[in-house]
């Protein structure tokens, strides 16, 4: 779970500009732990959207691109998200930017009290 978060985090700063706000939180909702990086970046295209968490899919960046990647990383964290119960999401951050979010039954959480 630790590689999630790194690899969202790694992710955002990646692809936002400099100076843009990178916001991690997390919560407790219902029987489920709520972990989300919200940043106010340019956002992900819309036709890019319903592709953005599947092998290999890095989007439009040409080769002179210096953030390019293997388009491997949010596949590993749904999957890794998945095995431990949770889901992985992709949403718009109002009014720009993105927020990718994932939940964690509260059972895979160890609450330190």
């Amino acid at each position: 779970i630790v590689q999630v978060i790194v690899n969202i985090i790694d992710n955002a700063l990646k692809y936002t500009e400099q100076g843009s706000e990178i916001c991690v939180s997390a919560e407790k909702q219902g029987g489920d732990a709520v972990i989300r990086v919200a940043d106010n970046g340019n956002g992900i295209a819309d036709d890019m959207k319903p592709h953005i968490f599947e092998m290999f899919y890095t989007g439009k960046k040409t080769v002179a691109d210096s953030r390019r990647s293997f388009g491997i990383g949010l596949t590993l964290c749904k999957s890794i998200v998945e095995l431990h119960g949770g889901t992985l999401t992709l949403t718009d951050n109002v009014p720009h930017g993105c927020v990718f979010a994932f939940t964690l039954p509260l059972s895979e959480v160890t609450l330190n009290e």
